[in-house]
């Protein structure tokens, strides 16, 4: 599952404070949502707000026992302090070594040398296998005495692991052959109901999902050029919305809670 949208999603606001909340809003919906990637697509027309975005979206993805390593003071994240934490399954507390169990999954990051990593515990743990220092890893413990593991890829952990963040171009994100279902929000796209069957079809044979959202002042007709020919739908979420505008995260929020009502209806009917 993927989001997409534009660097211009945060133009609406003036304040580092106010764009942080909105991020911070954005990284609860993915999470909520168990969104594995979130990409964000440059507009020309915009302020450049990309590594904003992502930086925030990064620093809230990481387990707080590894902030301080990976994320040396800075003041894009003045105000990252104020938002709610994901409390996603990745993010586990730093805990005694005797607490942990062969075949945990957690979160490190690589320490001088690269022969051991930080996992959150009050000992490191040795790496089976060298890596470069200063590196973020997924570490499965192969040995508790001593403390020691092996790096793997994230798809191995038992749970919803967290979002990833890439900064592209529009045109790279509508044509990233990962997700064979794109779907396009947009006011101007056909009414909720006449695209619900041919939806909770593709969805339930859709091994990669995307769903691609404007920004307050331009939605996808003005930022894409042939929208229709680089998705499989464009839906008005709201065709009877009683508010002069609907804001990207609330968007966000529809077509997901969307989606994850038709695989169920698709799985209850299976």
């Amino acid at each position: 599952m993927s989001i997409a949208f534009p660097d211009t999603v945060l133009e609406e606001h003036e304040s580092l404070r106010d764009k942080t909340i909105k991020i911070g809003q954005i990284a609860r919906i993915a999470s909520v949502f168990g969104v594995d990637l979130v990409q964000i697509f440059r507009d020309t027309r915009g302020r450049g707000e990309s590594a904003l975005l992502s930086h925030v979206l990064e620093y809230l993805e990481t387990p707080q026992y590894l902030r301080r390593r990976l994320f040396p003071l800075d003041d894009t994240l003045r105000f990252a302090g104020l938002l709610p934490p994901l409390r996603i399954p990745s993010h586990k507390p730093k805990v005694p070594v005797t607490r942990v169990q062969v075949g945990e999954v957690r979160e490190g990051v690589t320490l001088t040398g690269g022969e051991s990593v930080d996992v959150g515990l009050d000992v490191p743990a040795a790496l089976m296998r060298r890596v470069g220092p200063d590196k973020r890893v997924t570490v499965k413990v192969v040995s508790t005495s001593p403390l020691t593991g092996v790096v793997v890829d994230r798809s191995e952990a038992p749970e919803y692991w967290g979002y990833r963040v890439e900064v592209r171009s529009a045109d790279e994100v509508l044509g990233d052959r990962r997700f064979g279902l794109k779907v396009a929000t947009s006011r101007l796209g056909d009414p909720l109901a006449a695209c619900l069957p041919a939806l909770g079809e593709q969805l339930a044979s859709s091994t990669g999902v995307m769903a691609v959202f404007g920004s307050p002042s331009r939605g996808l007709f003005d930022l894409v050029k042939d929208l229709r020919q680089k998705v499989k739908f464009i839906v008005n979420l709201y065709p009877e919305q009683h508010t002069v505008t609907v804001r990207t995260e609330e968007a966000m929020a529809s077509a997901l809670y969307l989606f994850e009502v038709l695989s169920a209806l698709r799985n209850t009917k299976v």
